[in-house]
């Protein structure tokens, strides 16, 4: 128990600065105060700091809210925080603790027994859908904090709720996050001692960050929650009735009723773990199927991985040989091509040698057909010369014959223009005369073309007078008729203007019926939208129900499998049992066998003679058949009797012949190795199958012998072949020869009497006995391996159904979870077609108001096209006047442009006579201008002419006179032409000479040329091949570096080469083994080591399903022992509250009953609580039909029963009196002044009665407005 001591408050709500409020050790404490002032942020001070976590508690929208936010002088507060101090002052509920203790214990057990299959996954997977529901996630927060003491707000928990929600009714394909919630044990040790001081704090910033401390340090929600856990004051926190909570008491659902006795009965602990382990309990389910699917699929890896495996061993081996005939090629080759690249060095330096010497004789022979080239060249040149003055001369020639050509033509043409010339100035002097004459007509002709123009230009001036009068007429008449048009065309408008506001309105009107109609549509569309939607809501009810009803029979296919898989678990268990004690017997059997035939192979229970005999047997050279007691298989109930006969001769040593006998009495005299007997039985196999055994009186039969060992041993023990068995001697009365009883004793002839024991240690004690467990014991063990193997073939069988059954388990809660995500779908399906019912809904009524006013619309519009009809038809009516009016002004217009037609046609006859005569007029004045222009003409031709004769003759006379000088000169050019051919043919002989005695010398370096380029072409041929073997030996040499990764100069020395090695057939394999590794494809080197990893993972993960699988068992057990233990103080709680409750409710109401009954419930713990109140005087009846008094006293009744039988370490009572009469109060008051004796009570209250009541006083005042304080009053 806890008392409280003080309360610190800083910028929570309206208490801006720090206030203290502290409280005495016992009894009541009033905070009064005006309405407004801030009394009730007290009572959230304290329920803020304790954890709550809903803002709509505290009175808030969000958490924010409870920051001080300041006022008109006040800055808001950065952050809130209360501190409530307390002290310890008794020790109680140590046995709850110590059970909370075992079960953190099993759940932190259940966590490392826990597999995180994310990490046990292979990293680079598909994604998965998101696991994790919103009330897990807001457990998850809830639960675990923040290591660092920091806790998430109530608006991060909501909002991580919605993203969950909505996460996991998507069905998410991409693992975004994956919250591993982790059962952790407390953080903080909570068993405070008595009288020692216990403080927490809850510090809010704006960011929305929340810190918890206790004792000062950062602390989780969980350990202040598991602090105050079954105090009242955690989780319903009956201690703490906030204002207006103890009507909700009674008017809250009958399962949230049970919080508050669950709370009593101090279970909200072990609630909390309950939803804890059943978490854990599918997740461990979930983890149990995804890591099988993981077995399933490494299995398939593994397959894969052996595959690959063997491939890649093919592939190294081929490799390797493949290497190793690399390296003998290139080796080989690398030798080969340095021996031709020497040898073609060697051939390269002869062609070198030849190539200089061809060199040599060529360019001395260039020499000599250049000088021979130059004198023909010379030759060419002089005859070139001798040309060329031949050719100047011939064209002096030409040209000069060409001269007296063009001389006589000029001649010639010289004359023929002087006839012309003169023939030219007689047509002229023709012509002139003619141009006179009609020089002198044209004049005449002139003169009276002018006086009739005059006359013509008269009467045109009187035409065009009349004809302006006439158009002055027509135009005034148009002006007229053109104001009438205007007329027209403005009334034309106006009626077309009216014709287009008609058809505008016309075609309003149509749209607008056409919209009533789409609406019409509209209309019935949203009504069906509407009626489908309601048809899906029922589909998706009767869905959901069947969702329900089918998870409600998974959940009892469960609870049947639950069942299966625990009778599974007792089998399997009864099972290894019996194979554990069936292999625990065998294995000890077989221990014991082992042990004997040891000794049997040792013959460490035969004599020391017998043992020395059998282990030296090599030495002696013989190899016996065995001895006596191997080859009898005696009844155990004979053994006493032949052991007791036949003494140590059962320890004989059969032998197969005399002389191996011989040889080993031989031994044993040379040795001194005692006394041994021996038993020669030629054609006896060693000892082997024997003879079934048989308790017969005949000796030789109780031997279990028979053939020829029988007939041997018959004469070698003649007088013991013939004893008797017999079960006891007394009832021998005949003289036999010898007889044996089972127990030992011999009788011999009738009077010799054998008994007694033999000492311990003597020969031959108990062989038979030996034998006989030996065989015995073999037979054991076969027949217990038969039955271990049996109990073990069972186990695997019952290990089986185990597994099988829990598959089904796992598989049947896949199922459950797909059908609860299902029912989570469609309920979300369900409430989103509501929706859409509702939107439906007003989609209907804005249609219909759509329809309505597009009805006022056709009727407005209708109005606006019978007025612009009326208009219309007045403009038409006007138009009919205008109209009448143009047609007179019409009628004029055309007589008036008929007299201005006729006038004009006189007008244009009398312009035509004038221009017509103005014309001729102008034709006879350019005629006459023409003929004096040609006169002038004819005058200048006629001096030209003369000028050109004139020339013509001077030249002829100058020509003729230069051709005869021409003449001359041809004549003497005769004789040049005879000397320049003697000079020409001279030139031409030195000419021919000289080039062919240069063709001589070009033949002769033409050889040369070819001896030398024959010579280049041999050594070039030669650089070519050593070219090719330098690359080959180069390429070799990179290949080699490539592929076995050293240098060929080093491979060469170091390899040795076969002598029978061909590089052609070793080429050939080369390419085999490179075409089957290309065959390959692609090859996993790494296979081996990854399949190793396969399998170590495989064997790993194996082991962590049967963890997972016991974690399972774990959990479930847990999950059985916290159910058991809430119901057992869920029963003792509900049975003395509901006792307490009758009592307080007699007692405040003077009377009547009043008792909460349970609502039947397959769980007791899942079952709601009705409560009901008959107040004196009145019949029973719902409570919700009591008054308001009187549901506060009967509220009030049942806190105080929870009150006794769990006190709190203080109560706070906020203005719950408020209801009350004064007659009430009092009993009220009455009562809580009684249990003060044990709880701290604090009262917000304004009933004066109350505050006498009190020991101290709290006035709460708000001076500043805004901000809260405290005054306080003690009462001593």
């Amino acid at each position: 128990m806890f008392k409280l001591q003080r309360l610190e408050i800083t910028g929570f709500k309206s208490f801006a600065d720090h206030t203290e409020v502290v409280f005495t050790g016992n009894g009541i404490t009033a905070v009064v105060g005006p309405n407004g002032c801030g009394k009730s942020n007290v009572s959230d001070a304290i329920a803020w700091v304790l954890g709550e976590q809903r803002a709509k508690s505290l009175r808030g929208a969000e958490m924010k809210d409870v920051v001080f936010q300041g006022t008109k002088n006040r800055k808001p507060s950065g952050m809130a925080e209360v501190v409530l101090h307390l002290v310890r002052d008794e020790m109680t509920f140590d046995a709850e603790d110590d059970e909370l203790e075992e079960i953190d214990e099993a759940l932190s057990n259940i966590d490392e027994l826990a597999v995180d299959v994310d990490a046990l996954e292979d990293p680079v997977s598909e994604a998965e859908p998101i696991d994790i529901t919103a009330a897990e996630v807001a457990e998850s927060i809830n639960e675990n904090g923040s290591e660092n003491g920091f806790h998430v707000g109530e608006a991060e928990v909501e909002q991580v709720q919605v993203a969950a929600a909505a996460a996991t009714a998507a069905v998410g394909t991409a693992r975004t996050v994956k919250t591993k919630r982790h059962w952790r044990p407390r953080s903080f040790a909570l068993d405070f001692a008595p009288g020692e001081a216990v403080s927490v704090s809850r510090r809010l910033y704006l960011s929305g960050e929340s810190e918890y401390l206790l004792n000062g340090k950062s602390c989780r929600l969980r350990d202040i929650q598991d602090l105050f856990a079954g105090t009242g004051l955690s989780g319903a926190h009956y201690a703490i009735i906030e204002q207006g909570r103890i009507g909700q008491i009674l008017s809250a659902k009958p399962a949230d009723r049970r919080s508050l006795i669950e709370e009593a009965a101090g279970i909200s602990k072990f609630r909390t773990r309950q939803r804890a382990a059943e978490s854990r309990l599918e997740s461990a389910k979930t983890n149990l199927g995804r890591i099988s699917d993981i077995v399933s699929e490494i299995e398939k890896q593994a397959n894969s991985l052996r595959r690959q495996a063997a491939k890649t061993r093919r592939f190294v081996a081929l490799q390797d040989e493949f290497r190793v005939l690399l390296r003998q090629l290139f080796a080989a080759e690398g030798k080969h091509l340095a021996t031709v690249i020497e040898d073609l060095s060697a051939q390269l330096s002869g062609a070198v040698k030849n190539v200089e010497e061809c060199s040599l004789a060529v360019t001395a022979q260039e020499e000599s057909v250049r000088q021979a080239t130059q004198l023909a060249r010379d030759a060419e040149e002089s005859l070139a010369e001798v040309r060329r003055k031949q050719s100047e001369a011939a064209l002096e020639r030409d040209r000069v014959e060409r001269e007296r050509r063009y001389q006589a033509e000029q001649i010639e043409e010289l004359r023929n223009r002087i006839s012309n010339l003169k023939r030219e100035l007689d047509a002229a002097a023709e012509r002139m005369e003619l141009a006179s004459s009609e020089k002198e007509r044209l004049e005449k002709e002139e003169a009276a073309e002018g006086e009739q123009a005059d006359a013509s230009r008269m009467l045109l001036a009187e035409a065009e007078k009349s004809y302006s009068e006439l158009v002055e007429e027509v135009r005034g008449i148009e002006a007229e008729l053109e104001a009438e048009r205007a007329e027209l065309m403005r009334h034309t408008a106006a009626i077309e203007r009216l014709g287009e506001v008609e058809r505008q309105l016309n075609h309003n009107l149509e749209r607008l019926a056409e919209r009533a109609k789409g609406l019409e549509i509209e209309e019935g569309r949203a009504k069906k939208a509407h009626d489908e939607h309601v048809l899906e809501v029922e589909r998706l009810v009767a869905e959901i129900t069947s969702e329900r009803e089918k998870l409600a029979q998974f959940e009892k296919e469960k609870e049947a499998l639950a069942a299966d898989v625990a009778a599974a678990r007792e089998t399997l268990a009864l099972s290894e049992q019996e194979f554990a004690a069936a292999e625990g017997e065998m294995l000890r059997a077989k221990n014991r066998l082992e042990t004997l035939e040891e000794l049997e192979d040792r013959r460490a229970v035969y004599s020391p003679e017998i043992q020395r005999l059998f282990s030296q047997r090599a030495e002696i050279g013989v190899e016996p058949l065995g001895v006596l007691a191997d080859f009898l298989n005696v009844a155990e109930s004979a053994e006493t009797a032949v052991e007791s006969l036949f003494g140590p001769y059962l320890q004989s040593v059969i032998v197969s012949s005399a002389e191996e006998a011989a040889k080993i009495a031989e031994w044993s005299r040379r040795r001194e190795a005692g006394r041994v007997a021996i038993l020669i039985a030629p054609g006896i196999e060693p000892a082997g199958t024997k003879t079934p055994k048989a308790d017969s009186s005949d000796i030789l039969s109780a031997l279990g012998v028979e053939g020829r060992l029988a007939d041997i041993l018959r004469d070698a023990f003649p007088r013991e072949s013939s004893a008797k068995i017999v079960d006891d001697l007394s009832s021998v009365t005949a003289k036999e020869g010898i007889v044996v009883g089972r127990n030992g004793d011999i009788l011999i002839g009738g009077s010799l009497y054998i008994s007694g024991v033999r000492a311990e240690g003597e020969e031959g004690d108990s062989l038979l006995a030996f034998k006989r467990e030996l065989v015995t014991l073999a037979e054991r063990v076969d027949e217990l391996a038969r039955t271990a193997d049996t109990a073990k073939q069972k186990a695997q069988n019952d290990r089986s159904v185990l597994a099988e059954v829990e598959e089904k388990t796992v598989d049947l809660q896949s199922l459950v979870i797909k059908v609860e995500r299902h029912l989570i779908a469609l309920e979300l399906e369900e409430k989103t077609a509501r929706h859409e019912i509702e939107r439906a809904d007003r989609h209907r009524k804005v249609v219909e108001a759509e329809i309505e006013q597009t009805a006022k619309e056709s009727a407005e519009t209708q109005g606006r096209i019978d007025e612009a009809l009326a208009n219309r038809r007045s403009a038409e009516s006007l138009l009919g006047e205008v109209t009448t009016k143009i047609e007179g002004v019409s009628l004029r217009l055309s007589t008036a442009r008929q007299n201005a037609e006729i006038e004009n046609a006189t007008l244009n006859d009398r312009r035509t006579l004038a221009a017509t005569s103005s014309e001729r007029r102008r034709a006879v004045q350019s005629a006459l201008k023409r003929i004096e222009n040609e006169q002038k003409e004819l005058e200048l031709r006629t001096g030209t002419l003369t000028r050109e004769l004139e020339e013509a003759e001077k030249r002829l006379v100058e020509i003729g006179e230069s051709l005869e000088t021409t003449e001359s000169r041809i004549a003497g050019m005769g004789t040049e032409i005879e000397a320049e051919g003697s000079e020409l043919n001279a030139a031409i002989a030195a000419v021919t000479s000289a080039r062919e005695n240069a063709d001589a010398a070009s033949g002769l370096l033409a050889e040369r040329n070819r001896a030398a380029g024959e010579a280049m072409n041999e050594r070039a041929a030669i650089e070519v091949r050593s070219a090719e073997a330098s690359t080959r030996l180069e390429n070799i040499r990179e290949n080699c570096a490539q592929d076995l990764h050293c240098s060929l100069d080093e491979l060469v020395a170091s390899e040795s080469i076969a002598e029978d090695f061909e590089l052609d057939s070793a080429r050939g394999r080369a390419e085999e083994l490179r075409e089957r590794l290309d065959g390959f494809g692609a090859i996993n080197m790494l296979a081996v080591e990854e399949l190793a990893e396969a399998e170590e993972r495989l064997l790993f993960l194996s082991s962590q399903r049967q963890d997972i699988i016991e974690s399972i068992a774990s959990a479930e057990e847990a999950l059985r022992e916290i159910k058991t233990r809430s119901r057992e103080r869920f029963v003792k709680a509900f049975e003395a509250i509901n006792s307490n409750f009758k009592e307080f409710f007699s007692e405040l109401f003077g009377g009547g009953s009043g008792e909460m009954t349970l609502l039947e419930s397959d769980d007791v713990l899942e079952a709601g609580i009705e409560v009901v109140a008959q107040p004196p005087g009145k019949r029973l009846q719902n409570i919700l039909l009591l008054s308001g008094g009187e549901k506060a006293m009967t509220a009030i009744a049942l806190v105080m029963a929870i009150f006794k039988y769990r006190p709190s370490p203080f109560c706070l009572l906020d203005e719950v009196d408020a209801p009350l009469d004064e007659a009430n109060v009092g009993r009220f008051v009455n009562k809580i002044a009684e249990m003060a004796e044990k709880t701290q009570f604090i009262v917000i209250t304004h009933n004066k009665r109350t505050m006498e009541a009190a020991r101290a006083l709290y006035g709460v005042t708000m001076q500043e407005a805004g901000v809260s304080k405290v005054v306080s009053v003690r009462f001593e």
